[in-house]
């Protein structure tokens, strides 16, 4: 009998284990709070929005993102941050196109790759109606886009220059490990 209460005690906190270390191996996103951090709390001449923030999962995959608003009369820009921590393929999709993409530059529009602080990038910019857009892959992690509609592409590239990716926290998982594609 003394045996068995030991041997059913030892399968508890085995499995309780397991349970714990499930939990703890699961990559964890940031909160809306923290990667609202991350962002610009505002820029100069522009009126600030109310940021809005989620967090999403989708069967075993979860991320967090936030989307910040400025606005300057007709000019907006709009901010969008995302941690795809536990959520590897997404950020796989959004970035992978990116290499190998050809650029192009015409009277109407230039679209080509981009890099900041040794990060992936792709710019894309409407001259006719000066929409300008510049997604960035941050520590294989996290996707930026920052988009202008009236603005220019300078502008918008003065302001992604002045994030500081080293702030942001790097992947803790092995990106090529089949369990977290």
């Amino acid at each position: 009998m003394q045996a068995a209460n030991r041997f059913s005690r030892f399968l508890f906190v085995a499995f309780a284990c397991m349970a714990a270390a499930a939990v703890w191996a699961q990559p964890t996103v940031l909160t809306t709070e923290q990667l609202e951090k991350l962002t610009p709390q505002k820029l100069e001449g522009y009126r600030t929005t109310e940021p809005k923030g989620r967090m999403l999962k989708i069967g075993t995959l979860s991320y967090s993102m936030i989307e910040r608003t400025f606005v300057h009369g007709k000019k907006q820009i709009n901010i969008m941050l995302f941690d795809y921590h536990n959520a590897s393929v997404m950020y796989r999709q959004a970035t992978q196109k990116w290499k190998g993409a050809e650029s192009s530059d015409s009277d109407a529009r230039l679209e080509t790759a981009y890099e900041l602080q040794g990060q992936p990038g792709w710019v894309s910019f409407d001259k006719i109606n000066s929409k300008s857009q510049i997604a960035v892959g941050v520590q294989n992690r996290f996707y930026l886009v920052l988009m202008g509609e009236g603005v220019a592409l300078d502008v918008l590239e003065t302001i992604v220059k002045g994030f500081d990716f080293v702030r942001f926290p790097p992947l803790e998982v092995a990106i090529t490990d089949a369990k977290y594609r």
